[in-house]
């Protein structure tokens, strides 16, 4: 008698179990208990997953690859075109007006600033990128345009820094006490 009122006490638990045991995403831990209930909310789980990714709202993704080719030109600013060297960043910036845009050096701090805000009655957006200005690239020299794309484009020469001198190979001397 008292096995089978503990049965019934842990039952509820081990359904909430199965939430706990298996990540909504990641497949069943090993050590999860096996049978008809658990393979069941399994199966519905699993269904509602693929219902749910299958929907045109998540298969829409308009910044994933953006963002990482950003990333890959902030980090790699300096291009060859023509056999000649030159800095060049473009920037998505097609959900706003020209006129929203506001670029900004700082030759202090090494930095180009660009910020950009539209707001309207049902929406807003802001988009803010500091980048640093490479070595070798003068902050009066760059020039920004605005193609019809919605791209932001700088350009700047590109003259390669002089590599400082290593110091040469020195001996020392051991001071023995």
């Amino acid at each position: 008698m008292m096995q089978r009122s503990f049965q019934q006490l842990v039952r509820p638990l081990r359904n909430a179990n199965a939430v706990c045991r298996r990540g909504f995403f990641g497949p069943p831990a090993p050590w999860s208990p096996r049978g008809g209930i658990f393979d069941e909310f399994n199966h519905r789980v699993n269904q509602l997953e693929r219902e749910l990714f299958r929907s045109p709202f998540f298969a829409w993704r308009p910044f994933q690859n953006a963002f990482d080719s950003e990333v890959f030109r902030l980090r790699n600013p300096i291009i060859e075109e023509d056999g000649v060297k030159k800095f060049k960043l473009e920037f998505d910036v097609r959900r706003f007006k020209p006129e929203d845009v506001k670029v900004s050096t700082d030759a202090k701090e090494g930095t180009l600033t660009i910020e950009a805000k539209y707001k309207d009655a049902e929406s807003s957006f802001e988009y803010s990128r500091k980048v640093s200005i490479p070595e070798g690239v003068d902050a009066k020299q760059i020039t920004a345009k605005y193609t019809g794309e919605g791209s932001l484009v700088f350009e700047a020469p590109y003259t390669e820094p002089p590599k400082p001198e290593l110091p040469k190979e020195q001996k020392l001397e051991i001071d023995h006490k």
